[in-house]
């Protein structure tokens, strides 16, 4: 008899266990999440480095020294919802392109989802970090544009 309470207590708690492990091995990690992390650019990592355009193809016109082309990478940026890090592409003063290497996922990607596509928009338009939120992601935005302005810094 002693048996039939012992499996009673004991089955209910193996069975959710399993269960939750179960879950938890299918929930998406961050790096599931398609964040554009091998977006080529189009230039070097290194600064200074001769590189050339992601197209291959030769140009007629002279070709800009390799100092004015380069990618630099922005800060780590830990928030609320985990962490954020972008690489900017850069053509003299002008910010070309924008890839995200890190960002949120899982139960948050709906945040991320959200703001890197409009965020990246909005500061390529205006060449600047200044720009508004997007709606719904603010924290998210506020990394991203962080992680974008500290690459700006560094250049």
């Amino acid at each position: 008899m002693a048996e039939v309470g012992f499996l009673r207590r004991v089955a209910p708690a193996v069975l959710l266990a399993a269960a939750g492990g179960l879950l938890l091995y299918l929930l998406p990690s961050a790096g599931d999440a398609d964040t554009s992390s091998g977006e080529d650019l189009g230039f070097t990592d290194v600064p200074g480095a001769a590189s050339t355009p992601a197209s291959g193809g030769t140009s007629s016109a002279a070709a800009a020294p390799a100092s004015d082309k380069r990618v630099i990478k922005g800060d780590v940026i830990n928030f609320r919802f985990g962490t954020l890090q972008v690489k900017v592409a850069l053509k003299g003063t002008t910010i070309v392109n924008i890839a995200t290497l890190t960002a949120p996922g899982g139960s948050y990607q709906r945040y991320t989802d959200r703001a890197i596509p409009e965020m990246k928009a909005k500061i390529l338009a205006a060449q600047s970090t200044k720009v508004a939120a997007a709606s719904g992601a603010t924290y998210t935005s506020m990394a991203y544009a962080q992680s974008v302005q500290s690459a700006l810094d560094k250049a």
